[in-house]
This record gives C-alpha cells, sequence and structure tokens, in this order.
C-alpha cells in the first residue's frame, strides 16, 4: 500500500522536475531575447515566451512549501494542527493564483499594488527560511538575522511548530531555499531591465543602449540562473541523501 508519504515525495520530486525544466526553457530562449540582429518583433516574442515558461518555476517554489511541510510533519519534525495546515494550503494557493495573475495581467496601478504583496511574501519567505536554519545551525551571523526576523517568521509560519530539532540536512534544505527565493527576488529585477531596454528600442537614437542594457542584463540573468540551479540541485541532493552533522 502506498503511504501518505511517498506520495508527497512523489509531488516534491515532479516539483523539482518542472523547476529546473522550465528554468533551461527559460534560459534557452532567453538567448534570443538578446540578439541584436533579430526584429524586435521577434525578439519581443521570445520575451514573452520566456515569461510563460517561468510559470513552472514560480509554481514549484510556491508549491514546495506546503508539500516541504507535509514532508516534515510526515517525518515527525514539526507539529501542525489541521487548521493551521489548511491555512497553510490555502494561504500557498492564493499566493499561487496570484503570483499566475501578476504573470499574466495587463500592466495597472492595481498591478503595482499586487506586486508589492507578492514581494513582500518571497522576503518574508526567504527571511523565514533563513532564519529557521540559523537557529537550527546557531550560525551566529545568522543568528542574528534570527533575532531580527522573528516577526517574519511568525507571521509566516502561524501554528507551524518545530516538535524536533532540524538535521543537518533539513537546515541545509531551508538555507539553500532561503537563498533560492532570494536570487529570484534578483532575476526579477534583471526581468525589468530588460523591459526597460526593449522601451529604449523603439527610440532609433537610443537603440544602442537598449540593445547594451539588454545583454547587460542577460548576463547577469545568467549568473543567477546558474547559482540558482546549483541552490536547487544541492536540494535535492541533501533531500535525497540526508547527511548528518557527523
Amino acid at each position: 500500500m502506498i503511504s501518505g508519504y511517498s506520495l508527497w515525495q512523489y509531488v516534491h520530486i515532479v516539483l523539482f522536475v518542472y523547476w529546473l525544466g522550465a528554468d533551461l526553457g527559460v534560459f534557452l530562449a532567453s538567448r534570443y531575447v538578446t540578439r541584436s540582429d533579430l526584429p524586435t518583433a521577434e525578439r519581443l516574442r521570445f520575451l514573452r515566451l520566456t515569461l510563460q515558461i517561468d510559470l513552472g518555476p514560480r509554481t514549484a517554489l510556491i508549491l514546495m512549501i506546503p508539500v516541504g511541510v507535509m514532508l516534515a510533519s510526515g517525518l515527525g519534525i514539526v507539529a501542525l494542527s489541521p487548521g493551521a495546515l489548511g491555512a497553510l494550503w490555502i494561504t500557498a494557493l492564493a499566493w499561487l493564483a496570484l503570483a499566475w495573475y501578476l504573470a499574466l495581467a495587463a500592466k495597472s496601478a492595481r498591478l503595482a499594488m499586487l506586486t508589492r504583496i507578492d514581494v513582500a511574501l518571497r522576503v518574508s519567505v526567504a527571511a523565514t527560511y533563513l532564519a529557521l536554519a540559523a537557529k537550527s545551525a546557531r550560525l551566529a551571523m545568522l543568528t542574528r538575522i534570527d533575532v531580527a526576523l522573528r516577526v517574519s517568521v511568525a507571521a509566516t509560519f502561524i501554528g507551524l511548530a518545530v516538535v524536533a530539532p532540524l538535521p543537518f540536512w533539513l537546515a541545509g534544505k531551508f538555507l539553500l531555499f532561503g537563498v533560492a527565493v532570494v536570487l529570484g527576488l534578483l532575476l526579477r529585477r534583471v526581468i525589468g531591465d530588460w523591459a526597460a531596454g526593449f522601451a529604449q528600442l523603439n527610440d532609433a537614437t537610443s537603440a544602442d543602449a537598449g540593445n547594451a542594457r539588454i545583454t547587460t542584463a542577460s548576463n547577469s540573468a545568467t549568473r543567477l540562473a546558474l547559482t540558482l540551479w546549483l541552490a536547487v540541485l544541492l536540494i535535492a541532493l541533501l533531500g535525497v541523501t540526508k547527511p548528518s552533522w557527523n
């Protein structure tokens, strides 16, 4: 008989597949965005394709949180009441709907406000995972972050109680996941530079500057994406091998 824990493990693996696989698609499509030899309309089509493919990693990142809690609960590391578990899933699904809406909706003043909410959620999640990792590993520098961000931790994981010390592999996953969220936020800024660069292409006098800005943004995105992939691969490695402190 298949256990509930095994099913959540399967979902966890599927999310990793879509995260890394779709990120590769984003990376390859973005190569065409920077090609100044292509017509601007063609490059814009690749930019739109890049943003659409990026929905895969965005979805995976958000759903990793409740799925990860289900796995930790199955291992007896956390104790979560049914009400808190339901609230966590509702929050995650609402956040996922917000992320999709932001990716597909046209720009507006309301969209700007919702974008700030999405960014605030990502900052809160990153702070939470970094703080939990710091508390587990007793890292001096990160422990200061833990103290400063207790409000964020409480707000993000209402009703979540860690009932056992986090093992090394899980603390490592928390640390890397927090880093991955931060890298994702930095990549969003790079996409903003892409958009600004394309705006410059509409003016013949600033086309060269626009292309230079797009190329610079692409180079930054490549470095960030490679670092993000490494973080995600290490998260998967820690989850599979589960190394101890010794």
